[in-house]
């Protein structure tokens, strides 16, 4: 294997919620890589289809939500995702915890309110690797030091509800690294911390990164996150892929998609403290109205009567840029374009922001 191909591609991921008797689209036709020791962020505000994403590829998707269209490769080996069948199902399962493992966003409801956290992890050394309890029992203290839990010789037989937010967030990160896994999917994992213990969790996410060399894909709404931790990006609105990028500095300093931009336009900025935050008109739509065209189009300042009418076409450039648009921004408008040149008090442009 080469080191040019990806650890992980997803293609043509297109999946159907099935509610009070109706059937509707969540995800259509998502397409992405992500390299060995590359983290991708998946960006999207609530019901873009993010964490959805995360539990199709693991196989973990609620009854009512069903696969239609979706291939996947990992780390060489090929993946039918909309096959049904228990050989299938049991390929993917294989991949939990050793070659794919999952950070939830609230380890609260994760971990075993019960059981202690060092036996949440034990269990799960045990059953994957076959050690004996004694040995797989100094393996979790290791792991636990590994995360920066302080004393972990003790926090090794606390419960769940002694433990901090962040503490408990360190835990489920040592569980999820237990089995060296190649890719970690992050699911928001710091949106319920504070922003000390966030920061704390991001750098360890960078030096697990580099220590395992392992893939990350970590779904947010926080771009100051994704500019901090990851090298591209790709992002969602309404279960469609707006844009992406292998390069995240490009996204960031001259997007494409008029969503796109118009979230960076709405991300708070210390160094312009007079500047009044733009906030995007309206809201996303709901499963069950979904534009017939682009899905952006009802709130997007940019939008022309095609957008409307027509559906999105795919359009990539050989650096590694995808823009799903029928008018990207500064090229058909060029009003963010003009704009960047003005920098007047009211320009619309985008600066980098001081957490870049």
């Amino acid at each position: 294997m080469t080191s040019r191909e990806p650890l992980l591609s997803v293609e043509d991921l297109t999946l159907k919620v099935r509610v009070g008797g109706a059937e509707w689209a969540a995800l259509e036709h998502l397409s992405f890589d992500v390299g060995y020791g590359e983290a991708r962020g998946l960006v999207g505000e609530s019901g873009s289809g993010k964490s959805l994403t995360l539990r199709a590829i693991l196989g973990l998707l609620p009854p009512n939500a069903v696969i239609t269209s979706g291939r996947m490769q990992f780390d060489g080996d090929e993946f039918d995702l909309a096959r049904q069948g228990k050989q299938e199902r049991r390929r993917l399962e294989r991949l939990r915890g050793a070659g794919i493992s999952m950070i939830f966003q609230e380890p609260s409801v994760a971990l075993n309110p019960v059981i202690p956290v060092g036996e949440q992890i034990v269990d799960a050394v045990m059953r994957r690797d076959g050690m004996r309890r004694a040995a797989a029992r100094d393996y979790a203290i290791h792991l636990m030091e590994l995360v920066g839990i302080h004393d972990a010789e003790q926090k090794v037989d606390a419960y769940p509800f002694e433990l901090s937010g962040g503490l408990k967030q360190r835990v489920m990160i040592a569980a999820a690294v237990a089995g060296k896994p190649k890719l970690i999917l992050c699911d928001e994992p710091t949106t319920a911390l504070d922003v000390t213990v966030q920061q704390q969790i991001l750098s360890l996410f960078t030096h697990l990164r580099d220590e395992l060399d392992a893939g990350l894909l970590y779904v947010t709404h926080d771009l100051a996150v994704v500019a901090q931790l990851c090298d591209s990006v790709t992002v969602l609105y309404s279960g469609n892929v707006m844009e992406g990028s292998t390069d995240l500095r490009a996204v960031f300093e001259r997007p494409q998609h008029p969503y796109t931009e118009a979230r960076l336009r709405s991300t708070p900025d210390i160094d312009r403290i007079g500047r009044r935050l733009y906030s995007i008109p309206g809201s996303a739509p709901s499963l069950a109205d979904r534009p017939v065209g682009c899905p952006f189009a009802p709130r997007c300042e940019h939008r022309q009567d095609d957008c409307e009418i027509t559906r999105v076409p795919d359009t990539s450039s050989i650096d590694g840029r995808e823009v799903h648009c029928l008018h990207p921004v500064g090229s058909a408008t060029g009003q963010i374009e003009l704009a960047e040149e003005a920098r007047g008090p009211s320009s619309r442009c985008f600066s980098a922001p001081t957490w870049w």
